[in-house]
């Protein structure tokens, strides 16, 4: 994957988009016609819905990554989840030595001599949906790329772990059959969150988000839209 442009990463995420929204939409037909609307239909909007939702998410968020990581930023200049994900390695390795000072040292250095240095980012294995994902691993992957999951998607994480309950209940073979109502809302939400979330992913890179002057003056302004007085 290589995308290096806030441009590159529209296209692509616009392209995602319509890929995965063109089978929820003509499912979501489907099951609107009364001839059409027997069982398998129903189990099959609730596992499709999960399964583009989690697919959506996992490359947007992974082609973000890859974005910031073509950028060329020294370490200093990133906002503190990117300067995270580009240390994670010597994290990792510090978390498991107990009686090792070296890797300590490892991390130490990353964050005193090394912040003028352009930093690097294995993209490929940043963002792990976990198999299953619940609003736990979505608040997760969210911290990741910068987004404020709190703020924008909370009220959503109930809807999400029922999705995906209900998922596993038909992948597992139980013999779960939503109603049409819900079957509809399955496929009503994840279109609507795929665009939400490709637009929360394009906010972040088109604002420079990612980089600690922007992510600054971004807070500065809504602390002051916050502040006035209507």
């Amino acid at each position: 994957m290589k995308i290096r442009s806030s441009n590159e990463l529209i296209d692509f995420l616009a392209g995602r988009r319509k890929e995965r929204k063109r089978e929820l939409i003509s499912l979501s037909q489907d099951i609107a016609d009364a001839r059409k609307s027997a069982p398998h239909y129903k189990r099959a909007a609730v596992v499709l819905s999960y399964a583009h939702w989690e697919g959506f998410v996992k490359d947007a968020a992974s082609a973000y990554v890859f974005f910031v990581s073509h950028k060329s930023k020294k370490l200093s200049d990133l906002i503190v989840n990117f300067q995270a994900l580009a240390c994670r390695q010597e994290l990792m390795c510090a978390q498991i030595a107990t009686r090792r000072l070296s890797p300590h040292i490892n991390v130490a250095r990353r964050f005193t001599e090394d912040l003028d240095r352009t930093f690097n980012i294995n993209a490929d294995n940043v963002i792990d949906t976990e198999s299953n994902l619940s609003s736990i691993v979505f608040e997760n992957i969210c911290a990741c790329v910068g987004i404020n999951y709190h703020r924008a998607w909370a009220t959503d994480g109930p809807f999400m772990d029922d999705l995906l309950k209900n998922r596993c209940a038909v992948a597992h073979g139980e013999l779960y059959t939503p109603t049409n109502d819900y079957a509809l809302e399955t496929l009503s939400f994840t279109i609507k969150s795929i665009d939400r979330f490709s637009t929360d992913i394009e906010n972040e890179a088109i604002n420079e988000a990612y980089l600690r002057s922007s992510a600054t003056q971004l807070r500065a302004l809504e602390g002051g839209a916050n502040g006035a007085v209507s």
